[in-house]
């Protein structure tokens, strides 16, 4: 009982460098995100298209209920407010094209990417009808679209009503009610019935492209060659195509399913929900900080594994190992992870884990192999130890089956150790501990 004590003690000694690797993935991770948002804002952020629609700057009358201060009495009042009327596309189809790279600081990248966007977007005939009655006084219509980050735009857009490109508004004309972001173009007074705005864009971002279907029907076609697409928002796309060359995505929706976002439209169109827009996220794969500390979960394990044969070695031989030495043994199993960090900036994660596994196996081959005082118990020793990093290692890929691999791998221990001890007489053994002391 006073050995099990002292391997118990051990073990929560052991608790301390493995929280400090823990730190140091931490610290690493928050090197890596705040990486990629400097190179975001210094390229261009994640971006949102939205858009476009019609805005009508408008004054309307609007009666205010108040209370006379002399009489007590409730009167209205006549107030005229400046608004924004808008009127959104019958149909808004989509297509786009983007070409990806990754941009580093130091060890870190953060993915970017250069697109070609093409939208056209048809108005009804009644699209001047965004106002009513109480509209006392209204300026020109405005053809609003929304960019997510203004510094993203590789060259000036063209938008399009025909063949007659209409003229963008600079910063200082812009309406204040519309915010930032925003790209602005007087429609043509004489302009009457349905028409048809086509705009091209070249647009830089990072991280994610998205688009807020701000139509009665909307179709959106984007490919990519990033082999890690992550489709996510207000709808997946109806057909997607992945490969190691890159990906398709096409989507498609209507006003039913997207009433929320045409929500937006009634507030300038701005929407800040990401779950709103038709988006695709340049995903990383999983690197080798997150895969070392998904590993380092399991160092318990692996420790207590660990003392626990020796602990057995100890019954079934009759042989004393020091606690020492099991602190040794354990301290060897910390820097296994610690190799596992450090080298899994640099290669694929596998070839960490292989590389850190065999340096730790093989120093603890050999070092107990001195301390047993046989190359046989020492190196079987090791190679037990490599078997259950290799298993681990097995665990961490088959992320789905975790849980039930990591407790078949618990039940087949603990199977083992209770086959392997059916036959010891505990009682006996404490004796002769005893009468050996």
């Amino acid at each position: 009982m006073k050995k099990i004590l002292i391997i118990a003690g051990l073990m929560l000694v052991l608790v301390a460098p493995l929280l400090m690797i823990q730190a140091k993935i931490n610290e690493r991770q928050q090197r890596a995100a705040m990486v990629s948002q400097e190179v975001s804002r210094q390229y261009a952020g994640e971006q949102t298209v939205s858009g476009p629609v019609i805005m009508v700057p408008q004054v309307r009358r609007h009666e205010v209920a108040y209370q006379d201060q002399e009489s007590g009495e409730r009167r209205t009042r006549a107030e005229f407010r400046h608004e924004l009327a808008s009127q959104v596309p019958d149909t808004l189809t989509i297509e786009g094209q983007l070409k990806t790279r990754t941009l580093y600081r130091g060890i870190y990248g953060t993915p970017v990417y250069q697109s070609g966007l093409n939208l056209e977007a048809r108005f009804p005939e009644n699209w001047q009808q965004v106002s009513d009655r109480a509209v006392r006084d209204r300026g020109p219509a405005l053809l609003v679209l929304r960019v997510g980050d203004l510094r993203g735009l590789a060259e000036r857009p063209r938008l399009r009503i025909g063949e007659r490109t209409l003229p963008l508004l600079e910063p200082g004309e812009i309406p204040e009610a519309l915010g930032g972001n925003v790209l602005v173009a007087p429609l043509p007074r004489e302009l009457n019935g349905p028409f048809t705005v086509s705009v091209d864009l070249n647009l830089n971002g990072s991280r994610s492209l998205a688009a807020l279907p701000l139509a009665k029907e909307t179709r959106m076609t984007l490919r990519g060659d990033w082999p890690h697409p992550g489709f996510t928002g207000l709808l997946l796309p109806a057909d997607r195509e992945i490969s190691d060359q890159g990906f398709m995505g096409r989507w498609y929706t209507n006003s039913l399913a997207a009433a929320s976002t045409l929500a937006c439209a009634r507030d300038t169109a701005r929407c800040q929900e990401r779950d709103k827009a038709l988006r695709v996220e340049l995903v990383q794969p999983v690197t080798g900080l997150l895969s070392s500390e998904r590993a380092l979960k399991y160092s318990y394990l692996i420790v207590g594994l660990t003392f626990a044969a020796f602990f057995l070695f100890e019954v079934m031989r009759r042989v004393s190992v020091h606690p020492m030495q099991y602190l040794l043994v354990g301290l060897a199993l910390a820097m296994f992870y610690l190799l596992l960090v450090a080298l899994g900036e640099h290669l694929d994660f596998a070839w960490a884990y292989g590389i850190g596994g065999l340096a730790c196996v093989g120093l603890i081959g050999v070092y107990l192999s001195a301390v047993l005082r046989s190359r046989k118990a020492g190196w079987g020793f090791a190679g037990a130890q490599g078997l259950v990093l290799a298993l681990i290692y097995a665990i961490l890929n088959a992320e789905d089956y975790a849980l039930l691999m990591g407790s078949l791998l618990l039940f087949a221990t603990l199977a083992a150790v209770m086959l392997l001890t059916r036959h010891v007489d505990w009682g006996a053994h404490a004796r002769g501990q005893q009468g050996t002391s």
